[in-house]
Order: C-alpha cells, then sequence, then structure tokens
C-alpha cells in the first residue's frame, strides 16, 4: 500500500478526537475491519497504521451515527459500501434467476419478509447457488457459516475492493487404517497455493458474483423504467383512440 495513503494510530486518536479504547471497541464489535490495522517497522519500534482516507471516513460516520444506533446495529449500517440493508424485491430476483426457494430456506430461513431480502443475502445465496453442482449438503451449512462468520469483519469491502476468492477443498486423511475426506472452506485473494493434497472442488469468485448482482439489479431497473414509459404510451395512444371527442379537441386546437 502506498505509504502517502496511511495516517498513524496516534494521527487519527489526535485528528478524529477519540480515545485508544474507542478505537479498539469499535474493532470488536467489527465496525473498523482488522485488515484495515496496518502493522510497520519505524524507527521507534513496530506501530499500528491504516489507510487514511477510509479511516478517517469510518470513523466520522460512526461518530456521527454512535448517538442514534446501539454498537452492535451499527455493523451491519456503516461496515459495507454497497449497503447490506438496502432491500431488494423478492420478484426482482426471481426474474433474474437468483431466487432459489432451497437455497433461501437455508442460508436465511428466519430473516427473509414476504416482500424482500437484503443485498447480504443475495450475495450469500449467489455464492451457494453456485456450489449446488458439486457441493455437499455438509459443505453447504460450512461455507455458509464461514460467510457469516466474516460478515461483521467487512467481508464485502474486501471483497468491493481486494477481489476475494472463495476455495471449496477437500483433503484424505487416514489414521490408524482409517481413511476420511474432510472439506475445508478458504477466503484469500487470488494466487493462493495449497498443499498438493487437498482437492479444489470449487472456486468462486466473489468480487464477480456481487457485481453481477448490481448489475442485473440496474439492469433490471432500467427494464422497469422503460416497461412504464413505454406502458405509459399505450395507455396514452390508446385512451386517444378511444375519445374520438378528444382526437376532434386536437385538431381544433391545431387549426
Amino acid at each position: 500500500m502506498d505509504e502517502e495513503r496511511l495516517i498513524s494510530k496516534k494521527e487519527v486518536l489526535e485528528k478524529m478526537g477519540i480515545s485508544y479504547g474507542q478505537l479498539y471497541r469499535w474493532k470488536r464489535k467489527g465496525l473498523i475491519p482488522e485488515v484495515w490495522f496496518i502493522r510497520r517497522s519505524t524507527f521507534t519500534g513496530q506501530e499500528t497504521f491504516f489507510p487514511r482516507d477510509k479511516i478517517l471516513e469510518r470513523i466520522e460516520r460512526i461518530k456521527v451515527m454512535k448517538d442514534e444506533h446501539p454498537l452492535d446495529d451499527l455493523a451491519e449500517l456503516i461496515t459495507t459500501r454497497v449497503n447490506a440493508k438496502l432491500r431488494v424485491a423478492l420478484a426482482k430476483l426471481e426474474r433474474l434467476g437468483w431466487l432459489d426457494e432451497d437455497l433461501m430456506r437455508t442460508c436465511c430461513p428466519d430473516e427473509v419478509s414476504d416482500e424482500a431480502v437484503s443485498i447480504w443475502q443475495a450475495f450469500v445465496l449467489g455464492v451457494l447457488s453456485q456450489l449446488r453442482r458439486t457441493a455437499r449438503d455438509e459443505e453447504i451449512d460450512l461455507v455458509q457459516r464461514t460467510l457469516k462468520s466474516e460478515r461483521g469483519k467487512g467481508l464485502l469491502d474486501l471483497v468491493s475492493e481486494n477481489g476475494i476468492r472463495l476455495y471449496l477443498l477437500r483433503k484424505r486423511v487416514a489414521s490408524g487404517g482409517i481413511s476420511a475426506q474432510i472439506s475445508l472452506v478458504a477466503l484469500t485473494e487470488e494466487g493462493a497455493i495449497f498443499d498438493p493434497e487437498i482437492e479444489v472442488v470449487e472456486t468462486i469468485d466473489l468480487k464477480t458474483v456481487l457485481q453481477r448482482i448490481k448489475l442485473d439489479l440496474a439492469r433490471s431497473d432500467e427494464a422497469t423504467t422503460e416497461k412504464t414509459e413505454t406502458s405509459a404510451r399505450a395507455e396514452s395512444e390508446t385512451t386517444r383512440e378511444d375519445d374520438p371527442q378528444l382526437e376532434s379537441d386536437e385538431r381544433e386546437v391545431e387549426r
């Protein structure tokens, strides 16, 4: 990371008027991603630095919102640029091929309303749908639990910025004449190297999944708008055809 874009922990505390305890309490709550805490060697020893623009913006948002929302709620409200609270119509997801009722029951049985799911839920659905052909039921559950455990640590931020990949892995182990195959999940940047005895069952580019969701939703919005405008024009023309008096009045105005 470019040194000029980093800011030291001491500078952050002084500039934003917060304490050491506040900073690390927000980290524990998942409001500030752990990957933003960058340890670097200096002439005085090891010091902590942060990506300057990101940390200053994040702390400013926390300070503004913390009086209105409990800290536990802020993690969902501000830790992702794509806003995991944004609601997405179920009908729209169904048209786009993202809605799978079996997966819905698997990944978010108690969180889905009758009318909408969140961007986060759509993201999880997108990932799990790519695993349906190759993953076992217990592996689907393992992937779901892994994603959920990383959500509060700013996973969607990391996906948007760094292009994280999800690897579904299997490895056969043997001991005492007994052989078994275990399943593993890894979230890492592209280029990860694994034990040669590990089988890579599936690789999913999480950034592509997230981008596709946003792109499909944008296209759907455009199509809906165009359809609405077309319907309005058609209705207007139909009304004119069905009302001879209206056409007569228009001709009178033209004369």
